[in-house]
Protein backbone atom coordinates (compact mmCIF):
# COMPACT_ATOMS: atom_id res chain seq x y z
CA UNK A 1 0.00 0.00 0.00
CA UNK A 2 1.10 3.12 -0.95
CA UNK A 3 0.75 6.27 1.19
CA UNK A 4 0.20 9.74 -0.30
CA UNK A 5 2.74 12.72 0.01
CA UNK A 6 0.32 15.35 -1.24
CA UNK A 7 0.20 17.10 2.15
CA UNK A 8 4.11 17.90 1.91
CA UNK A 9 4.03 19.02 -1.64
CA UNK A 10 0.96 21.00 -1.00
CA UNK A 11 2.82 22.72 1.87
CA UNK A 12 6.30 23.11 -0.15
CA UNK A 13 4.08 24.50 -2.64
CA UNK A 14 1.80 26.96 -0.42
CA UNK A 15 5.54 28.40 1.02
CA UNK A 16 6.90 29.03 -2.76
CA UNK A 17 3.78 30.67 -3.61
CA UNK A 18 3.80 33.16 -1.24
CA UNK A 19 7.08 33.74 -1.45
CA UNK A 20 6.97 34.12 -5.43
CA UNK A 21 4.04 36.64 -4.44
CA UNK A 22 6.19 38.60 -1.97
CA UNK A 23 8.10 39.24 -4.50
CA UNK A 24 6.51 40.15 -7.45
CA UNK A 25 3.98 42.77 -4.56
CA UNK A 26 7.57 44.15 -3.31
CA UNK A 27 7.61 47.31 -5.47
CA UNK A 28 3.75 48.29 -4.28
CA UNK A 29 3.72 50.92 -1.83
CA UNK A 30 2.25 49.08 0.82
CA UNK A 31 6.00 46.77 0.90
CA UNK A 32 7.85 49.96 1.36
CA UNK A 33 8.66 48.87 4.78
CA UNK A 34 9.67 45.39 3.36
CA UNK A 35 6.72 43.42 5.03
CA UNK A 36 2.74 43.24 4.83
CA UNK A 37 1.09 44.49 8.45
CA UNK A 38 -2.74 43.46 9.31
CA UNK A 39 -4.16 46.54 7.67
CA UNK A 40 -2.28 46.36 4.53
CA UNK A 41 -3.75 43.04 3.58
CA UNK A 42 -6.26 41.63 1.68
CA UNK A 43 -8.30 39.05 2.84
CA UNK A 44 -7.74 36.68 0.82
CA UNK A 45 -3.62 37.56 1.87
CA UNK A 46 -4.92 37.11 5.60
CA UNK A 47 -6.53 33.60 4.93
CA UNK A 48 -2.92 32.27 3.22
CA UNK A 49 -0.83 33.89 5.87
CA UNK A 50 -3.24 31.42 8.24
CA UNK A 51 -2.79 28.41 5.47
CA UNK A 52 0.95 28.62 5.96
CA UNK A 53 1.20 27.40 9.18
CA UNK A 54 -1.61 25.20 9.68
CA UNK A 55 -0.25 23.29 6.17
CA UNK A 56 3.07 23.27 7.99
CA UNK A 57 1.95 21.55 10.98
CA UNK A 58 0.09 19.25 8.87
CA UNK A 59 3.76 18.02 7.09
CA UNK A 60 5.12 17.60 10.84
CA UNK A 61 1.87 15.48 11.62
CA UNK A 62 2.16 13.04 8.48
CA UNK A 63 6.27 13.12 9.21
CA UNK A 64 5.93 12.19 13.15
CA UNK A 65 3.26 9.58 11.93
CA UNK A 66 5.13 8.23 9.69
CA UNK A 67 8.39 7.89 12.02
CA UNK A 68 5.87 6.54 14.69
CA UNK A 69 4.53 3.91 12.77
CA UNK A 70 8.54 2.72 11.12
CA UNK A 71 9.39 2.53 14.77
CA UNK A 72 12.06 5.09 14.57
CA UNK A 73 12.04 7.49 17.71
CA UNK A 74 14.77 9.65 16.41
CA UNK A 75 13.17 10.86 13.46
CA UNK A 76 10.16 11.31 15.49
CA UNK A 77 12.14 13.80 17.18
CA UNK A 78 13.72 15.54 14.79
CA UNK A 79 10.75 16.06 12.89
CA UNK A 80 9.09 17.99 15.97
CA UNK A 81 11.96 19.93 16.57
CA UNK A 82 13.34 20.94 13.63
CA UNK A 83 9.94 21.45 10.88
CA UNK A 84 12.33 22.25 7.69
CA UNK A 85 13.52 18.14 8.10
CA UNK A 86 10.09 16.75 8.17
CA UNK A 87 9.49 17.71 4.53
CA UNK A 88 13.09 15.86 4.32
CA UNK A 89 11.93 12.68 6.08
CA UNK A 90 8.37 12.95 4.38
CA UNK A 91 9.40 13.11 1.07
CA UNK A 92 12.85 11.57 0.73
CA UNK A 93 13.81 9.51 3.74
CA UNK A 94 10.25 7.25 4.55
CA UNK A 95 8.56 8.15 1.19
CA UNK A 96 5.16 6.26 2.33
CA UNK A 97 6.04 2.95 1.60
CA UNK A 98 4.36 0.41 3.99
CA UNK A 99 7.07 -1.17 5.68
Amino acid sequence: MRRSNTVPIASLSLIALSVLYMWLISDQPRMADGGLSGDEMLSWEKILVLLIPASIFASMFVAMRRAYLAGSWFWFIVCFMAWPLAYVYALAINRGHEA
